[in-house]
């Protein structure tokens, strides 16, 4: 198997790491290329198991990847993302292959969207990420489908070091850092009501200076609380390792997804938010609202709280739960499987 993955946007990188290391797991292991964006070809050629790079650019990108499919003898594609003009035209025109990819917001499959649909049609397999949601798909779609649960990174990918002052507790919130998304505005008025520990230090991992970002009104409000001292910010985006590092450095990870943020259903019934893969990958424990808690993912890796100051009690308690065996199921061994099946083709089981 000579396998491409393929990634035309500037996101998701964080689940190609993911399929990296799973394809690497396969007996046999496929030969790995990557097609992605320049500005994350670095990122792959630090990786030796990647044997090929195309980085997309110029204006014809659909015979850029038609001529390095036949270049490298490529037999089979993955779209990290299935979805987009690239994947849609490429879909129709590469039908000779086995072609497959991953979906990550499945409301384009329970309504009619041309797009979505006349992308995942010609795929002979699609993944998605979370258990509740492939469960959830009309029976046609399970069909050639499965959950895929993103929980690796490559061996060679190294972590770079950080100074962590011992006497912290560094509770890590991921992405961007859009009101829209994560109920910052619940945290920061239940540590107004509740102080926080003199150790606690929330890591708002998201570019503060990215477009559409609402770190100034959070800035503003953190301060007028008198919280400064408890939030550690970046103003650009972290590199991938060391985005990575801090992560693995952190007790535990908080996705902030309450009923009162706008992407409430969104994140509830369509698509999975990257905090739970960067916690699936580390091993790191969720806090998590409690309506997430009845799916088998987080049924030994997640905490439930229902009102933001019972997070902040949940918080306090963090030393004793964190002594509690986390990710034990057999769940978080099947990725290389769940690859591997779509790759030869199966269905639903």
């Amino acid at each position: 198997m000579r396998l491409l993955l393929l990634e035309a946007s500037e996101n998701h990188h964080e689940t190609m790491l993911s399929l990296i290391a799973y394809a690497d797991a396969l007996d046999p292991r496929p030969a790995l290329y990557v097609a992605a964006p320049p500005r994350w070809i670095p990122l792959y050629q630090s990786l030796p198991e990647v044997a090929g790079l195309l980085p997309l650019e110029g204006e014809n990108p659909v015979e850029q990847v038609r001529a390095f499919v036949h270049t490298h003898d490529i037999t089979h594609i993955l779209y990290n993302t299935a979805y987009g003009p690239l994947p849609l035209r490429l879909a129709w025109r590469l039908r000779r292959l086995h072609q497959s990819g991953i979906v990550h917001d499945t409301e384009k499959l329970h309504r009619f969207s041309a797009m979505g649909w006349g992308t995942v049609l010609p795929l002979r397999h699609f993944w998605v990420l979370r258990g509740q949601l492939w469960h959830s798909l009309p029976r046609w779609w399970r069909q050639k489908s499965h959950p895929l649960r993103l929980a690796a990174l490559p061996r060679s990918f190294s972590l770079p070091p950080l100074e962590k002052p011992s006497d912290q507790l560094w509770i890590a919130i991921p992405g961007r850092l859009e009101r829209k998304r994560r109920a910052y505005d619940d945290l920061l008025e239940a540590l107004h009501q509740r102080p926080p520990a003199p150790h606690w230090r929330f890591l708002l991992l998201g570019p503060a200076n990215a477009p559409y970002s609402d770190w100034p009104t959070l800035q503003e409000r953190i301060h007028s609380y008198g919280l400064d001292p408890y939030f550690i910010s970046f103003s650009e985006g972290l590199d991938f390792p060391t985005y990575h590092s801090y992560l693995r450095h952190s007790e535990v990870i908080l996705p902030l997804i309450h009923p009162s943020s706008p992407y409430w259903e969104k994140y509830r019934r369509y698509q999975i938010t990257g905090a739970f893969s960067m916690a699936f990958t580390h091993r790191k424990p969720l806090l998590l609202h409690q309506d997430f808690l009845a799916e088998p993912e987080f049924q030994d890796c997640a905490w439930g709280y229902e009102k933001p100051t019972e997070l902040l009690a949940c918080l306090e308690k963090l030393p004793q739960l964190l002594t509690q065996p986390l990710y034990r199921l057999p769940l978080w061994e099947e990725g290389p499987e769940a690859l591997r099946l779509g790759l030869s083709g199966g269905g639903e089981r």
